[in-house]
């Protein structure tokens, strides 16, 4: 039985989160489409821009592999279009350093929401877009190499 778009699109995200935490970056660029807009402005110090899925993945294995990761969502609102859709929904993100039980100051997480975009390709949902907008950074930025740099 083929789940509701809305079922898939929100294990879709759970898959990219999932990715994530678990470093399988193959399951990661699975869930991206060819090529993807993104907009981490409010995030690091990046303008928005579209980027291949392979370079997406590639930044993120090397700005995280390091860290112990976990990705949480919540509110998820999925608004559907013919073979596109939009979500929203909150998201906290927690990143340990490796050290973190012998140096508990050694963390970084982040709170805000997601705006992603997806696009059906025959039965199979994509992400081609993803807004990240900030909330708040609570600890050690120096932990995450993409992060944006503090104002002087």
């Amino acid at each position: 039985m083929t789940p509701s778009p809305e079922k898939a699109i929100h294990d879709l995200i759970c898959r990219f989160m999932q990715s994530f935490d678990e470093k399988d970056w193959r399951l990661m660029r699975e869930c991206l489409d060819e090529v993807i807009y993104l907009d981490y402005s409010s995030f690091r110090n990046e303008p928005p821009g579209e980027v291949t899925a392979d370079s997406y993945v590639a930044k993120r294995k090397s700005a995280l592999n390091h860290l112990k990761l976990q990705h949480n969502f919540t509110n998820l609102i999925i608004t559907l279009d013919g073979n596109t859709a939009t979500a929203r929904c909150n998201y906290q993100i927690l990143r340990f350093h490796p050290d973190f039980d012998k140096a508990p100051a050694l963390f970084f997480h982040s709170v805000g929401h997601y705006q992603f975009k997806f696009l059906q390709r025959g039965t199979t949902w994509k992400i081609n877009s993803i807004q990240q907008i900030l909330l708040q950074n609570i600890g050690n930025p120096e932990l995450h190499t993409g992060v944006r740099p503090a104002a002087p």
